[in-house]
């Protein structure tokens, strides 16, 4: 009896002691797991406070990530500042863009009739007025070739022009204030009636003086070269005139250069031909583009350089077409010039380096190694703890056959329990 009092103790004592151990491992682990959930991110007021001892802030006795928050303040602050700017001309987009967009897509898919005290009623049509377009209206083809024609000429025209003139008043010459607000007054002054004057006076002499022109071109070059060359004599006035706001973005980014570049080029023997190619014009790519779409979009809304414009015009105001034709007309303008506008995007697109890629390559590989060693960090620690659970229940139940006496110290070495 004593000897079978003696073993119950024994393993109520061995049982009571493995309980303590499990709930002391819960207790170590517990901190830790908070630790890990809740990451505590420090100001720059308390780094500078610990001084040298920035190790002793954590609580757990290891030394904490410390996140300073400055960069995401800076890019908070600045994104305010841009939506503070922006929301002006967020309202007026809203309330004098997005409302009259939505009632020419949705004019252009029905029919309206007025009848007069009834009212005008609206019945959903489909493509039919887009039908119409492409049917009803003969010179249709011969106004989007005229289009097309004038913007691949003008547009590149001016880029080129508001660039050229961008890079000599960017240089060190007497009164370049002045002549950036020469250039840029066509953007401030009323220019459809000013334009219409200077292009209507002296139309005897301009036509004679275009004739002569046109016959010596004529006689040299085919027939579509001496039609672009002419448009380009013709419309020389014009190009001056759309050049303005090109012009003052193309010196914005100039300015933006590190002058640090050409320094380094012209120890290195570069000429100022290389220096554009190879440092102006790579860096101001991005300008380029912006230009070249915002020119598209300002010729696509002038009557004289497409007929266009002035058809839809009359066509809303006819009787027999209407509305509704004439929102189809819009339409499909609109996509004309978003294929152009796309055109010239895929052109001028700033296009990556071998370098960049090489680096974006390299950044990817880092982010799927990390991803990788994560993986297999996540998977030890769930194969330790699935081990520290079996040799906890192995101990425990070697414990208890101890305690019962089914199990020596000498079984442990061999024998039986080998399996």
């Amino acid at each position: 009896m004593a000897k079978k009092e003696k073993k119950q103790k024994e393993t109520s004592a061995v049982e009571a002691e493995v309980k303590e151990t499990k709930k002391s491992k819960k207790k170590d682990a517990s901190p830790a797991a908070n630790s890990k959930k809740k990451k505590k991110k420090y100001t720059v007021e308390e780094i500078l406070a610990a001084g040298n001892d920035v190790t002793k802030i954590g609580a757990d006795g290891k030394k904490p990530k410390i996140k300073v928050r400055t960069k995401s303040k800076l890019k908070a602050r600045e994104a305010r500042y841009g939506y503070f700017f922006t929301f002006p001309w967020i309202i007026g987009a809203c309330v004098f863009l997005a409302y009259p967009i939505y009632q020419a897509v949705r004019w252009s898919f029905v029919t309206r009739r007025n009848l007069g005290r009834a009212g005008i009623i609206e019945k959903w049509a489909g493509l039919e007025n887009y039908k119409l377009v492409f049917t009803r209206n003969a010179d249709l083809w011969s106004n989007l070739g005229e289009f097309l024609m004038k913007v691949c000429i003008a547009a590149p025209l001016i880029v080129v022009f508001a660039l050229l003139m961008a890079m000599l008043l960017n240089t060190s010459v007497k009164g370049k204030g002045l002549y950036r607000t020469i250039f840029f007054l066509p953007v401030v002054v009323v220019s459809g009636p000013t334009m219409s004057m200077m292009l209507n006076s002296g139309d005897v002499l301009t036509a004679i003086d275009m004739t002569a022109i046109t016959s010596i071109i004529t006689e040299v070059l085919p027939l579509f070269m001496a039609n672009a060359i002419t448009y380009v004599f013709q419309n020389i006035v014009m190009f001056l005139w759309y050049s303005g706001v090109q012009i003052l973005i193309f010196i914005a980014a100039l300015q933006k250069i590190d002058t640090a570049l050409y320094e380094a080029a012209k120890i290195d023997g570069g000429s100022g031909w290389e220096c554009f190619w190879k440092i102006t014009l790579p860096t101001i790519r991005p300008m380029i583009l912006l230009n070249a779409v915002y020119t598209v979009v300002a010729l696509s809304q002038d009557a004289n350089i497409s007929p266009i414009i002035s058809e839809i015009q009359v066509d809303m105001l006819d009787g027999t077409k209407g509305v509704t034709f004439a929102s189809a007309y819009a339409m499909m303008y609109t996509i004309v010039v978003l294929i152009v506008v796309g055109a010239f995007a895929f052109l001028l697109m700033p296009k990556k380096d071998i370098y960049e890629k090489q680096i974006i390559k390299n950044k990817r590989m880092e982010k799927r190694t990390r991803r990788s060693m994560r993986r297999t960090e996540k998977r030890i620690a769930r194969n330790n703890k699935k081990f520290a659970k079996q040799a906890a229940k192995k101990e425990a139940k070697e414990a208890a056959l101890r305690a019962k006496g089914k199990l020596k110290e000498d079984d442990k070495k061999g024998g039986r329990f080998d399996e």
